[in-house]
């Protein structure tokens, strides 16, 4: 599946979609001429300073999309990814929270490449899930300039 045109509510992850995805360029682009006045969001495992980093990163990287051409920005609470990462207790909320995040601020569909870190929640929380390589060049091609997918 890889019609994201359906959905008025869309979250973006971050690493490896919006930044450093072969076709970053391309989401950029959809999401700034919005051809179908979707939501978007972007949802990322950052913490901390990476968090902070975001759009310094992608300047870095000419990429014309602002804080305002999205409804929010939303980063894993850090006591999640620590619990995770150091396989305490609660860990597993860090797999739970971004379909959680999705459901709360009503995000139809996810696109991440995290597949494993994510599709617990998602599935959990019924948002639609689509990695960034299945959205690919032609389709993004096609979604950008067409407004809709043939």
């Amino acid at each position: 599946m890889d019609d994201i045109t359906k959905y008025r509510k869309c979250g973006w992850d971050f690493d490896g979609v919006l930044w450093r995805h072969e076709n970053s360029h391309h989401f950029w682009d959809y999401i700034l001429e919005n051809p179908h006045q979707q939501e978007h969001f972007i949802i990322t495992f950052r913490t901390g300073r990476l968090f902070d980093r975001l759009w310094f990163d992608l300047a870095r990287t000419d990429c014309p999309l602002l804080p305002f051409h999205f409804r929010g920005t939303f980063g894993v609470p850090e006591e999640h990814y620590n619990n995770f990462v150091l396989g305490l207790v609660g860990g597993d909320e860090y797999m739970f929270w971004k379909g959680w995040q999705c459901r709360e601020l009503g995000i139809e569909v996810l696109v991440d490449d995290a597949t494993m870190e994510v599709w617990a929640g998602c599935s959990k929380y019924e948002i639609d899930y689509i990695h960034p390589d299945v959205l690919g060049f032609e389709t993004a091609m096609r979604i950008a300039r067409d407004g809709e997918v043939h």
